[in-house]
């Protein structure tokens, strides 16, 4: 009979305690809770945390000259003048495929050996694979350069005009005008045309031509490309030589979109006519002040054509010139044609050939 009492004054002791005090003082949970609270206060920042704060990776698949490391290095520490495949590229000593892999895997061993695919190689390959041996055309074609070409005009033309006089003493285009008068051989006046040739064929647009007009043989001049037209000179003997990139190419801050050909306004302008054989800075007159090929623009100001006996004003009114056609371009229904096609010829009378005429 004790023994029962006692038992039932302990059960209801425990239930009392139970029902006073929290459930958590009774689970291990609550027992070493504190403790815990405790630990994670010492513990370092977790991984989402840290990697906000972490460099972002580099981005291989795409070379930058910029890099502080790439800036660093001459231009022959990667690019070897000429490159193995020159014979092929052409018929001169060229710059004409990217650098080897020699000289990139000095610094970016584990970039080259990363996975069966390495990103870098995409840089310079079209295909990333283990038998994937074909390049991208050298430069990389539709790709903005990272460098502007350096070519002064001014410098150049006093370069040939110098050798072209060959120290007489005289200036070249007088040299050359009094030779030819002499000796009845129409004179090459221009400095110009050693690198601007005259095209022997007709061009062929994409499309067609507005109105269906075809220019003629002639109507337009070549431009320099590649590294032919300079290395002429520049291979050797003439400052800037092949070992010299930076003498012709500048880093850029920005890349620098491809320049596209300058856009040609009066189409009917042909350079092989006899009276337009004049030297071309008699036209293009702002051309000699130009140091950069990037957004260079030849633009010839319509004074040049204005101001001569061929296309000014003229008292009878007999031929069609600028200035009878601005006459009738007070009519909107009217379309120049002298010099444009009609997508160029029915927009208004710009002001500069207004202002050309009131000079």
């Amino acid at each position: 009979m004790r023994n029962r009492v006692v038992i039932i004054i302990v059960c209801f002791a425990l239930t009392t305690v139970f029902c006073l005090v929290p459930q958590s003082a009774f689970s291990i949970r609550g027992l070493f809770e504190p403790q815990v609270r405790a630990r994670k206060k010492k513990q370092k920042p977790t991984t989402g945390t840290s990697r906000v704060n972490r460099t972002p990776a580099k981005d291989f698949s795409v070379f930058s000259h910029r890099s502080e490391k790439h800036k660093s290095l001459a231009c022959d520490k990667c690019h070897s003048a000429p490159t193995t495949n020159w014979l092929v590229a052409s018929g001169f000593p060229d710059v004409a495929d990217f650098p080897t892999h020699k000289s990139c895997a000095g610094c970016h061993r584990n970039e080259f050996f990363r996975g069966a695919r390495p990103v870098i190689c995409s840089v310079c390959h079209i295909r990333v694979a283990p038998r994937g041996r074909e390049r991208f055309a050298f430069e990389k074609p539709n790709q903005p350069s990272q460098f502007s070409t350096i070519f002064p005009h001014d410098k150049h033309q006093d370069v040939i005009a110098a050798n072209r006089s060959a120290g007489k003493g005289e200036s070249a285009h007088f040299s050359l005008y009094r030779n030819a008068t002499e000796e009845k051989v129409r004179p090459d006046y221009n400095n110009c045309t050693l690198c601007h040739k005259t095209e022997s064929g007709s061009p062929r647009p994409v499309t067609v031509f507005q109105d269906g007009f075809q220019p003629p043989a002639g109507t337009f001049k070549t431009a320099p490309i590649g590294h032919g037209s300079c290395f002429e000179c520049h291979w050797k003997n003439q400052s800037p030589t092949q070992r010299d990139c930076a003498g012709c190419h500048a880093l850029a801050q920005l890349d620098i979109p491809i320049a596209l050909a300058p856009k040609r306004l009066s189409l009917k302008f042909t350079h092989l006519r006899e009276q337009h054989e004049a030297e071309c800075t008699a036209c293009h007159i702002n051309i000699t002040g130009v140091t950069s090929l990037i957004g260079i623009k030849p633009d010839v100001p319509i004074t040049s054509c204005s101001a001569s006996s061929c296309h000014g004003a003229r008292p009878d009114r007999t031929v069609v010139t600028i200035e009878t056609e601005v006459e009738k371009h007070r009519d909107p229904s009217f379309v120049c044609f002298k010099c444009h096609t009609s997508d160029v010829g029915k927009k208004s009378t710009p002001a500069s050939h207004i202002a050309a005429l009131v000079e």
